[in-house]
């Protein structure tokens, strides 16, 4: 049995994680219409492995057709929020378990400077960076639970609802607290303690995020 060298990504695996952060961060908002010449010009790439792209996204529910637009960055309804959140509150708890039962030494270190980079922004009230940075802590978490299937799953969810949907503003320290309790279960190597303040985190940001996007959607309905 040989060992081969690993493969670089592929142009499309380079045009989807271009676009798939431009949708996660609102650089392409809900509702934006792709247009493939104008994506593969700003990516510089031909049009194949841009095709190949959204043709990914789609699969991952990031993008949609509508008829007579062709392809749109999928809206965040109520409805869908729902169904991510619900899934969420199994999954991330779980990792969060399987963390601090597993992480090594070096993984605690990550996430303790993932938390110390996101309270920094949350002290200086960098609204802007605060969403990304919540991400980075949650991802450096779910890493050390050593199971690929669980993160790509807990990744695909969090597609589900774009960072912009997902507001900090007005419980950014709230959850910065959730934040440190979370880490002092994974220091302590409390599965059940983590996954516990893992589930009201998310819960409480389920709560958060439905409310504002109903809101929204009841604003638009009366326009």
């Amino acid at each position: 049995m040989s060992i081969e060298r690993a493969e670089a990504p592929t142009k499309a695996e380079v045009a989807y994680r271009a676009l798939r952060d431009a949708i996660r961060s609102g650089e392409l908002p809900p509702g934006e219409r792709l247009r493939l010449q104008d994506l593969a010009r700003r990516l510089g790439m031909s049009l194949t492995p841009v095709r190949d792209a959204l043709r990914m996204l789609a699969a991952h529910g990031l993008i949609e057709q509508r008829a007579n637009l062709g392809a749109v960055v999928a809206q965040c309804t109520p409805e869908r929020a729902e169904d991510v959140y619900r899934l969420r509150l199994v999954l991330e708890p779980m990792a969060a378990r399987l963390a601090a039962e597993q992480a090594t030494d070096a993984q605690l270190e990550i996430m303790e400077g993932a938390l110390r980079v996101l309270d920094r922004a949350v002290a200086e009230g960098r609204s802007q960076d605060i969403t990304a940075l919540n991400a980075d802590f949650h991802r450096a978490v779910y890493s050390a639970a050593r199971s690929h299937y669980l993160m790509d799953f807990i990744d695909r969810l969090w597609d589900g609802v774009p960072y912009q949907a997902i507001s900090l503003v007005g419980r950014a320290e709230a959850s910065s607290d959730q934040h440190h309790a979370i880490m002092d279960a994974l220091r302590a190597r409390d599965g059940d303690r983590a996954a516990a303040h893992m589930h009201a985190h998310i819960s409480e940001a389920a709560e958060h995020t439905m409310s504002g996007l109903t809101a929204r959607a009841a604003d638009v309905d009366t326009r």
